[in-house]
């Protein structure tokens, strides 16, 4: 085990700042076509795997905490759950 790290290394924090600095600034509209073409890119791939339909099947389920905050936001902002 290493004494010291290398100077190289840097904390979580700086690091996730690093890799998301190309994006900050970016306008709504700049960051939906990014989606976009992730979206375009992710389905272009499920339709080469030949399990295109398998895959747009699959569900991951969310975290009991997520189902908890998401529940909480839609009360918060007077959505009902029948209403979607």
């Amino acid at each position: 085990m290493l004494a010291k790290l290398p100077g190289w290394v840097v904390d979580n924090d700086a690091s996730v700042r690093a890799e998301v600095a190309e994006w900050k600034g970016l306008t709504p509209a700049e960051l939906w076509r990014l989606a976009q073409m992730c979206a375009r890119d992710a389905l272009w791939a499920a339709q080469i795997s030949g399990r295109r339909q398998r895959i747009l099947d699959q569900i991951d389920p969310l975290p009991a905490d997520a189902v908890v905050a998401l529940a909480r936001l839609r009360r918060e902002a007077g959505w009902n759950v029948e209403d979607r």
